[in-house]
């Protein structure tokens, strides 16, 4: 493919890139609209991109880019307590958004990932966590362990116990009010 190698030194320098970024690269360089959708296809197929999204793509396979592609979101529940180090068992990425998109199960480069909506109102209580060499956003214990009343997650007593060690009684107090009043 004749403007590949640019596209790849261009691109593969950002985290993620949407189809009308590629677009406008491409068109710059001469190309036209149905060369832009088939190199993009040719490199999903190939495997020198992932998509992880409606347009969105990545050169990274990392599982923690996958959030990206439902912005805004923060990383929560299970997720949360695995990339805290709370627990030590695996789960799978939980995104948290506030975007139309379909709730449920998914999978996205090879990764089983669950896509739960929330409101505007529940929408706030994380903070960026460097995970994999990549800054997401995850939500704070206390957010989570609102979150877990908020869905109806039980999880076992030894964690539940953990996670109350770390909550701070005044924060939760005002996650409280601002998520259920």
């Amino acid at each position: 493919m004749k403007y590949e190698k640019a596209f790849t030194e261009f691109f593969s320098k950002q985290f993620i890139f949407h189809t009308s970024d590629a677009r406008r690269f491409l068109l710059k360089l001469g190309a036209n609209e149905p060369y832009v959708r088939v190199m993009l296809h040719n490199m999903v197929v190939s495997k020198k991109i992932y998509r992880i999204g409606n347009g969105t793509y990545t050169f990274n396979k990392n599982e923690a880019t996958i959030g990206f592609a439902f912005r805004p979101f923060y990383y929560g529940l299970q997720y949360a307590l695995t990339i805290r180090k709370i627990w030590t068992q695996q789960s799978i990425p939980i995104i948290i958004t506030k975007t139309k998109a379909n709730p449920g199960f998914r999978n996205i480069i090879n990764t089983r990932i669950l896509v739960r909506r929330i409101n505007d109102k529940g929408f706030f209580g994380f903070d960026f966590i460097n995970y994999g060499g990549i800054f997401v956003p995850v939500s704070d214990p206390e957010k989570t362990y609102l979150d877990l009343i908020y869905y109806k997650i039980k999880i076992d007593y030894d964690t539940m116990s953990l996670l109350k060690d770390k909550l701070d009684e005044l924060k939760l107090k005002e996650y409280s009010k601002k998520f259920f009043m």
